[in-house]
């Protein structure tokens, strides 16, 4: 058989599994091995009372917590096909089960008398999390690498309506990190030979002999009218002896996994569906974050600032910084600062020229006239987005949120959009990680609005990891 994602354990998911199980391993014996030896180093000579750090009694009890070290990665599921290649899931359930693991050592040690020091626990886990965390990401780096030469993926094929499969093809399609490589389509109309480059297998009732034909590892469902839950009951029993993954995509849009539970009533799945998490203390802890940050980034970039704000200063008229008004928190406007990159009068001059970055809205020029040598540098390491780092201390903007916009721009926007005005504008945000200059005007609207309904720090600090690696290779930027 194939490879599936959300079907059962074939050959490729089986190597990678074992794959990653050696290297947890590997990483175990090393931090296990490190902690051994600074116990060595640091325990007094001719101490008395103390058992030696590489005595058979420690030796045996570092083997006992890597075993359940070992076993509490497993169980909580770090090393299943549904949480590898994409998503925080997978560091999120190392982070869980690490944190589980350490209490029940330290419940042990309160328990039974262990004759280890307290700080090697305590290194141990620290230092074992930040390996295991890395280890991973290697992994993933190498699995989307081979995911979108076409390899170690899922054959999938989307059912349903063709509105329905349009939709998740434009989503889907684009993205192999996830691992689903999509070939083919059954829909209802059999009027075209392929829907959105992809080939017409069949109509709804031509799955199973699609899939009896082989090639297919996993089937996509639609959530509609013409693919009700008893057509997918029926399509499960007949696809069970074929061991293929079977995969339900709900009508449910842009709402985030950690907001969405699933609660079985009467043998009905209802998915529950909670409310944004922006408000009360969350409000608050997002406030203490951005503004902790700020300053804390500050002070590290200071030398940047100091030497962007004199080369500016050196190389041409007028002022360091930049100040235009933009629509914030609420739409109440504020000046938004950032180094000047552009002539002193570029906003008149935006008249005479063309925009070609493909947003109908936001003006960008690939090789804008009007940006100065020093600005054309400074746009592409994004330094010219540091002063707003004060704006965020000031409480006008956030580390994280939805692209700061023009008021004038704001009329744009249809009134269900202007729900990004809920959290203050960002310095960064998924716009920022997706294509930044690149992205059109309804993919901007899209990811702001996503943004605003799945906040969370968690979601901020993966964002902000990101951004690192798009100003490194300063893609989008211009």
């Amino acid at each position: 058989m194939g490879e599936p994602v959300g079907g059962g354990r074939t050959d490729w998911h089986r190597r990678y599994a074992r794959r990653l199980l050696v290297s947890d391993i590997a990483v175990l014996l090393w931090v296990f091995s490190t902690a051994h030896l600074v116990w060595a180093v640091s325990q007094p000579e001719n101490s008395e009372g103390h058992a030696s750090a590489f005595g058979i009694g420690p030796i045996t009890v570092s083997l006992v917590l890597l075993t359940i070290w070992l076993i509490a990665l497993a169980l909580a599921g770090t090393r299943e096909p549904i949480v590898l290649g994409a998503g925080p899931d997978e560091y999120k359930r190392i982070v869980t089960s690490t944190l589980m693991w350490f209490g029940v050592v330290a419940f042990a040690g309160y328990v039974i008398s262990f004759w280890v020091p307290r700080w090697y626990v305590v290194i141990s886990v620290a230092f074992g999390l930040v390996l295991l965390l890395l280890s991973r990401w290697s992994w993933r780096r190498w699995l989307v690498m081979r995911r979108q030469n076409g390899a170690m993926s899922s054959r999938t094929i989307v059912v349903g309506t063709r509105g329905a499969v349009e939709r998740i093809i434009g989503v889907i399609g684009p993205t192999s990190q996830f691992g689903y490589r999509l070939v083919g389509v059954c829909v209802p109309d059999e009027g075209s030979e392929s829907v959105m480059g992809l080939p017409v297998l069949g109509n709804l009732d031509d799955v199973v002999q699609v899939v009896a034909g082989g090639g297919i590892d996993t089937v996509l469902v639609t959530s509609t009218d013409a693919t009700h839950s008893e057509m997918v009951r029926e399509l499960g029993w007949e696809l069970e002896p074929y061991d293929v993954g079977i995969i339900v995509a709900p009508s449910l849009a842009n709402v985030a996994g950690p907001r969405v539970h699933i609660r079985p009533v009467a043998g009905l799945p209802l998915l529950h569906v909670e409310e944004p998490a922006y408000r009360g203390g969350n409000r608050w802890a997002k406030s203490i974050f951005d503004r902790v940050g700020a300053v804390a980034l500050i002070i590290a970039a200071s030398p940047i600032l100091l030497i962007t704000a004199i080369a500016i200063k050196l190389t041409s008229r007028g002022p360091v910084f930049f100040r235009q008004e933009r629509a914030g928190l609420r739409g109440n406007n504020f000046d938004m600062i950032k180094f000047r990159s552009m002539v002193v009068g570029a906003e008149n001059m935006a008249t005479e020229l063309e925009s070609d970055s493909g947003n109908q809205v936001l003006f960008k020029m690939r090789n804008d006239p009007r940006v100065t040598k020093v600005g054309k540098f400074i746009r592409r390491a994004s330094i010219d987005e540091l002063p707003q780092l004060f704006n965020v201390v000031k409480g006008d903007m956030s580390l994280v949120g939805p692209r700061p916009l023009l008021p004038a721009w704001l009329a744009e926007y249809p009134e269900p959009t202007r729900r990004r005005l809920l959290v203050r504008p960002g310095i960064t945000g998924l716009w920022q990680i997706s294509g930044r200059s690149n992205l059109d005007w309804e993919e901007s609207i899209r990811l702001d609005l996503y943004y605003v309904e799945n906040w969370s720090l968690v979601g901020d600090l993966v964002i902000l990891w990101h951004t690192f690696r798009a100003v490194i290779t300063s893609d989008g930027a211009y």
